[in-house]
């Protein structure tokens, strides 16, 4: 195992700047922005070729429960859910969490925290999991910033732009209370 390292350098865009984020579930009037997210390239929630995605799979994804539309400043900015492990791993969850191309490091950070600390507030959390495609770039410089373990990588278990690829396991552990 190893532990979360520092962000590459040269990954941050910008000055950091605070955020006014609010989430919700997906409404009928962000459907056409959720859509322009998903026309991002590399926006990776909950698949790895995002832009090949018709509109009703896009649609799916979102309306599927627990997921919840990231706003900032009332501007949709991302997409993430919280997924139960199992009835035998209660406090166990993997989080799916993107963010438009246009944020800077930064804001996955802060997202990421205010995330965590919304569900803590609800529940307890004991262990969170993080998978990220070994071609995503953004993303896994984002996870590396989290402050979560690098558990590893499951090789082999996609085709991305005809290439096989793995998922890195990232994790984060409290003490239950």
């Amino acid at each position: 195992m190893t532990t979360a390292a520092a962000p590459p350098r040269g990954s941050e865009v910008g000055p950091a700047v605070p955020h006014a984020w609010a989430a919700r579930p997906p409404r009928e009037e962000d459907h056409a922005a959720l859509l322009a997210l998903f026309t991002e390239p590399d926006f990776h929630f909950r698949t790895h070729e995002p832009d090949l995605l018709p509109e009703w799979q896009v649609r799916e994804l979102v309306a599927e429960e627990r997921t919840h539309v990231l706003l900032d400043g009332g501007e949709v900015v991302g997409l993430y859910a919280f997924e139960e492990m199992g009835g035998d791993h209660a406090g166990h969850d993997l989080l799916h969490l993107r963010l438009t191309a246009r944020l800077p490091l930064t804001a996955w950070t802060c997202a990421f925290e205010a995330i965590v600390a919304g569900e803590l507030w609800h529940r307890e959390l004991v262990r969170l999991e993080l998978r990220v495609g070994e071609f995503d770039a953004r993303g896994l410089a984002a996870a590396r910033t989290f402050a979560l373990t690098e558990e590893g990588t499951l090789a082999n278990l996609v085709v991305h732009d005809g290439e096989r690829a793995g998922y890195v396991f990232f994790s984060r552990i409290w003490e239950p209370s």
